[in-house]
């Protein structure tokens, strides 16, 4: 992977340089400024494949050059990496709604900060696959071309949507906030009512555009509630909410959901044009209160609705 370091002090460039090359990584440049390292991103002849910011820069901080370089569409989905000593609420919940990938608090552990790069190489992977989808859907809504071997369980990304994750940025945004504030938050599934039967009768594009507009449906309902949401494939949109101390999350998210479809007259595709309806599952916690892993828990939510309303 070709890196680009970007932070203001001298020895953390140094010391990720060091670290980086011995596990193997030896395509690295370095800035020490926001400013920098847009001109270096600006004359690049190949593109970067992940970006490790710090936040506290002079001028432009880290979380402002996240969001800058979202804007280039070649670096729509390229894994950031934010490393930085902030380790508040506010400043992690800005860097993913600014399109960070991940989120790391200084100092940390040297293995700890191999693990999230071999992570963001294989998100790296795999954005050929997901950028196929992407243009299927732009494709599928412009009723240009059908899309080829796509499948029900398929987790489709839904590019510039407002309070949307992809699934492994969902997953790090979890991992990343104090388990406390999800007291009375937490995850919630919200499912498409007989998904399976509409994807069976279904042309690919009408499936795919109905899932463009529930996204839209979805961010606009928790536009305010501090929410961000994931598709995780069979008609299945998983919902995050920070909550310390609302104890009704899951009430809430299905009647802002509802409301908002009721609003939009959202209905299914060459069928009986019945409006669509859906139902939301909340993901039980074990007696400490714990999630668990995060894996489990977004296995656990899409169970939940399926057990519930199947």
């Amino acid at each position: 992977m070709k890196i680009l370091i970007v932070d203001d002090e001298p020895f953390t460039v140094e010391f990720l340089r060091m670290a980086l090359e011995a596990f193997g990584f030896t395509n690295l440049e370095s800035a020490n400024s926001a400013s920098e390292a847009l001109a270096i991103v600006k004359k690049a002849n190949d593109p970067f494949d992940c970006f490790l910011l710090d936040i506290q820069m002079p001028d432009m901080d880290g979380i402002a050059l996240c969001q800058q370089l979202r804007t280039d569409p070649a670096y729509k989905r390229v894994p950031i990496v934010m490393l930085t000593a902030m380790s508040d609420r506010a400043h992690i919940e800005r860097s993913f709604s600014a399109g960070a990938t991940d989120y790391i608090v200084k100092p940390f552990q040297i293995n700890d900060l191999m693990s999230r790069i071999d992570s963001a190489a294989r998100l790296s992977r795999q954005i050929i696959s997901a950028d196929r989808l992407v243009r299927q859907i732009a494709s599928a809504c412009q009723g240009q071309a059908t899309p080829l071997g796509l499948k029900f369980e398929d987790a489709i990304s839904f590019d510039g949507t407002p309070g949307y994750l992809e699934q492994p940025t969902f997953r790090n945004y979890i991992e990343r906030m104090e388990r406390s504030q999800f007291r009375y938050g937490g995850v919630a599934s919200v499912k498409l009512q007989n998904a399976s039967d509409l994807f069976d009768c279904s042309t690919p594009q009408s499936f795919l555009g109905l899932l463009v507009e529930m996204s839209d449906v979805l961010s606009i309902a928790l536009k305010f509630e501090d929410c961000h949401f994931t598709y995780g494939g069979s008609g299945c949109f998983l919902v995050v909410k920070l909550a310390p101390d609302k104890p009704k999350f899951q009430n809430e998210v299905e009647f802002l959901v509802k409301k908002e479809l009721s609003r939009a007259d959202l209905r299914y595709p060459e069928s009986d044009n019945n409006p669509v309806n859906v139902s939301v599952g909340r993901v039980f916690r074990n007696a400490s209160g714990e999630y668990g892993s995060i894996d489990e828990t977004l296995a656990r939510a899409r169970k939940r609705v399926q057990r519930i309303y199947a």
